[in-house]
């Protein structure tokens, strides 16, 4: 009887940090899916296999598709970031060379800073 209290709490714990990568990959819909259609819904599924999978692989899909619009988000950010610091540079440099053209003096970067 011990053994099968070890196991079930192997079994609760393994389902535990799955379902944590499953989150944190975004695929918690396609597990549920993968685990409860083929289990709950066996008459079903069998009954109708090739829209189960299609099904299956729209999910999948979708959670593709996020990770594709979160990655561009992601380094469209980076580039504006990047794209502000240029025009800061530009700016900054060209302080620094009307400086020199007035006899040196002080250059004032209080509004270049974030």
């Amino acid at each position: 009887m011990l053994y099968a209290y070890i196991f079930l709490g192997a079994g609760i714990l393994i389902l535990s940090i799955l379902f944590r990568l499953a989150a944190v990959f975004r695929l918690t819909i396609p597990l549920l899916y993968a685990l409860v259609v083929p289990t709950l819904l066996s008459d079903w599924y069998y009954a109708h296999y090739t829209l189960a999978n299609v099904i299956w692989y729209v999910l999948l899909a979708v959670t593709v598709l996020s990770w594709v619009y979160s990655l561009v988000r992601k380094l469209s950010a980076i580039m504006e970031r990047r794209r502000r610091e240029k025009e800061k540079e530009e700016i900054l440099i060209q302080r620094v060379r009307e400086a020199g053209r007035n006899g040196g003096g002080i250059v004032h970067i209080d509004d270049l800073q974030d």
